[in-house]
């Protein structure tokens, strides 16, 4: 395999605001999604960590983006927070102080020789927003969005080309609608596919304001959490699971975005089920008409599926109403997860977009292993060899220019994450980052793979 890495081909790492800034230099009233989910319950929480520092981004941007230019990346995916940008989400009435915090974080990126990358929402929605709309199950949300959006592309918009409406716009809703593992911790999945469509609808919304952008070279799209669904056979029943698994977690949102509308066996399937979402005349045609010009994909693991076996018997429908989980018995796996190891999906992916969906821009917007109690691979100098980490995103980048050289439009690589950060429930448990935080210092730590991404970035090649 070809393993050189294309100048033109945009490397970096990925964050998301909630996950490293903390909550310094928010007002009392700028509350959000991690808040509200922390002080729901504490004690879900690995080790009673809340996202009230995080990895203190806040205070330290400078010193952690002069760390990764030094090291050679050359882009950087940051989020503006909503809660943060907005003093007052229902009136429109913006923050000065973040907004001078987020031009000095895009000033910081640019200053250092890097590409910014903003997503306009990870998850991290105000918190009045649940307490008064119940969050994206409600239509206001689409329409204060659309002022948030309006308000931070006209701040921003001269300084950075590419643009997200949503991260991973899937993941909040189904674990915290469907399974109600995550705040507000419902099980109710009509109200979980109707916030699904109005992230949607609010996608076509934000495109429409980006579009003036856009004819200037804005690039504006979506990272999605797309999970490619392989069947355990070619079996008819394998087959047929496979496909309904795929259409509620991988078409669901990826048709309307680069075909302008929803599959009519999607559709179909929600009405059988009594999920069909609520929408006023016109939001089909808005979707058809404003679509993304770009699209990241976070990758991290497959979902491997068998016909059913046994009853479906869940509180509410999710989409193992069709399929039980299939484990490969030679799988690769993440001992710390429990997810699969399968960088032939980034190849697989890419063939798709090709094959089904007009070759579109694209990238790997998230790539990374999340392990626990890292320091058990400290060396005698005080360093984290992971060199588990190094083979995973070796084997991933690998494929991702292999799918490029093969004729996809994949046009870079990001890692989750530059530096260990919090997760919802997880916390700091199984971290990501090249860079090691330290939670009692707050130092910042290269690992080996750091060192040795930048060696690839220097020679031009991944190096093995």
């Amino acid at each position: 395999m070809d393993a050189t890495i294309p100048k033109d081909f945009l490397i970096g790492t990925s964050s998301s605001a909630w996950q490293v800034e903390g909550t310094a230099g928010r007002l009392p009233g700028q509350k959000s999604w991690a808040d509200l989910f922390y002080e729901a319950n504490p004690d879900l929480w690995h080790d009673h960590v809340s996202p009230e520092k995080a990895s203190d981004f806040y205070h330290r941007y400078r010193e952690d983006i002069k760390t990764m230019a030094d090291f050679g990346m050359r882009a950087f995916r940051f989020t503006i927070q909503w809660a943060r940008f907005m003093e007052d989400p229902l009136s429109g009435k913006v923050s000065q102080d973040a907004v001078d915090y987020y031009h000095d974080v895009i000033r910081a990126i640019r200053d250092s020789g890097m590409e910014p990358v903003i997503s306009l929402e990870h998850w991290d929605i105000p918190a009045v927003l649940f307490e008064k709309y119940n969050g994206w199950v409600s239509r206001e949300t689409v329409a204060l969005y659309e002022q948030y959006v309006a308000t931070a592309l006209r701040e921003f918009h001269r300084d950075v080309k590419y643009w997200f409406a949503f991260t991973e716009p899937n993941v909040p809703l189904d674990h915290g609608y469907r399974s109600g593992f995550w705040y507000p911790f419902k099980q109710d999945a009509k109200a979980a596919y109707q916030a699904h469509f109005h992230k949607i609808l609010a996608t076509a919304k934000a495109v429409r304001i980006a579009e003036p952008y856009m004819r200037e070279g804005m690039k504006f799209g979506v990272m999605l959490h797309m999970t490619p669904v392989y069947a355990r056979s070619g079996e008819i029943r394998d087959v047929q699971a496979a496909y309904y698994v795929d259409l509620f977690e991988v078409r669901l949102y990826l048709d309307p975005y680069m075909k302008g509308e929803f599959p009519s066996d999607l559709l179909a399937e929600m009405e059988a089920h009594d999920i069909l979402f609520r929408y006023e005349e016109g939001d089909f045609d808005e979707i058809r008409k404003h679509r993304i010009n770009v699209l990241g994909v976070d990758y991290y693991f497959p979902i491997r599926v068998k016909a059913r076996e046994t009853p479906y018997e869940g509180k509410t429908f999710t989409p193992e109403y069709y399929y039980e989980p299939y484990v490969m018995p030679d799988r690769r796996f993440n001992a710390d997860r429990g997810w699969e190891i399968y960088p032939q999906a980034v190849y697989d992916i890419g063939e798709r977009l090709k094959r089904d969906y007009g070759n579109p821009d694209w990238f790997i917007s998230e790539n990374g292993i999340g392990i626990e109690n890292e320091g058990r691979f400290r060396n005698a100098e005080g360093r984290i060899e992971d060199d588990y980490r190094i083979d995973f995103l070796g084997e991933h980048l690998e494929n991702a220019l292999k799918c490029r050289a093969a004729g996809s439009k994949c046009f870079g690589y990001f890692v989750w994450s530059f530096i260990d950060n919090v997760s919802a429930r997880n916390a700091f448990k199984n971290r990501y980052g090249l860079l090691e935080l330290d939670l009692d210092t707050y130092q910042r730590i290269p690992k080996k793979s750091l060192h040795w991404f930048s060696r690839c970035l220097k020679q031009g090649e991944v190096v093995r």
